[in-house]
């Protein structure tokens, strides 16, 4: 009986920690952004430390300035033509949209993929001020740049105290695998960040070369969108091919078969060569098992959940291997 109601005991337990972070994950995932950023600018700090030798709070410091170097380094080199891109992208999708529903005018199939890709682009002549959309579970999206900078700042400034704190809060006899754990998920956090800003460099340079080769006019906007959206694997190609083949149709159909074929030999370089040499170099992650938390992620929290849902994936293997597999379960992980 009393070990009835301990079971009983920890169910309550896990239910009510499950709609905690549920309610409350517009905070957690900024945090977890925050934490990503860290290990980021931490990985790039150790790799100037090794090369030059500084001290790691110099180290640091010129990853930061180097990062930032860079964002505005390239923002004046191509600013000007991106931003010309970006309102001449803004102006060619409605004409483009409104061309295809006469054209699918009679076809049932046709009007109705098309409504729901009009639903997914939305009025694009607004599309800057739905970019806001995108923070609506949180404060808003100046509340949330203002919060993932903190967090940032302060998991970069001082990450071993909140590694410490954690340890704190275990028992005593668990507070050296609770560090073990730490450590490694901050280590395969680092890998799989690594790889993923290496296919995220490999999309924009490979698409933008296709794209320029065929003679795509607003080439740069649409590397942009590919390699950004690549940030989110399975899903995020799929959306970045949508706005560049309504692009495409503006020069007709001969014009979108080739922006299709760039878009389908890129992402087949990258599915059946580039990926599974990066990954399994660095970290694998089961297709289906990601696919199918994404759903679940995003349909619960939505596209900050879609976003995050890789690394903290990431965060829950190594946690379920951990505790579960290898400490509950005794058996030994591959």
């Amino acid at each position: 009986m009393k070990e009835f109601k301990q079971k009983v005991i920890y169910l309550v337990f896990i239910v009510t920690l499950i709609a905690l972070v549920l309610n409350t994950f517009s905070i957690i995932y900024l945090a977890f952004a925050g934490l990503l950023l860290a290990i980021f600018f931490h990985g790039l700090a150790s790799r100037i430390e090794r090369l030059i030798k500084m001290h790691r709070l110099v180290s640091l410091g010129i990853s930061i300035v180097l990062v930032n170097l860079i964002v505005i380094g390239a923002s004046l080199l191509v600013g000007a033509t991106l931003s010309e891109q970006y309102v001449r992208f803004e102006q060619i999708l409605p004409n483009t949209l409104r061309n295809l529903q006469d054209y699918a005018e009679g076809y049932a199939f046709a009007e109705e993929a098309l409504k729901d890709t009009i639903a997914l682009v939305g009025d694009t002549s607004k599309l800057a001020s739905r970019i806001g959309y995108f923070f609506q579970y949180t404060f808003g999206f100046f509340g949330d740049l203002y919060a993932l900078t903190f967090f940032a700042v302060f998991f970069i400034a001082t990450p071993i105290d909140y590694v410490k704190g954690i340890v704190l809060l275990t028992p005593k006899e668990h507070e050296q695998k609770a560090e073990q754990i730490l450590r490694k998920i901050g280590s395969d956090l680092r890998v799989w960040l690594k790889a993923q800003l290496i296919l995220m460099f490999f999309i924009f340079v490979t698409t933008a070369i296709g794209l320029l080769i065929i003679g795509v006019e607003l080439w740069l906007i649409l590397e942009l969108i590919a390699g950004l959206l690549c940030f989110i694997p399975n899903i995020g190609p799929t959306v970045a091919l949508i706005p560049a083949l309504l692009v495409g149709l503006l020069d007709g159909v001969k014009m979108t078969l080739l922006i299709l074929t760039v878009y389908m030999l890129v992402q087949l370089i990258e599915t059946g060569f580039v990926g599974p040499y990066v990954r399994k170099r660095m970290l694998s992650i089961p297709p289906a098992l990601l696919l199918f938390f994404q759903f679940v992620l995003g349909g619960l929290t939505g596209a900050w959940g879609l976003l995050l849902a890789t690394p903290l994936l990431v965060v829950l293997m190594i946690l379920f291997g951990k505790l579960y597999v290898k400490d509950y379960l005794k058996k030994k992980i591959r």
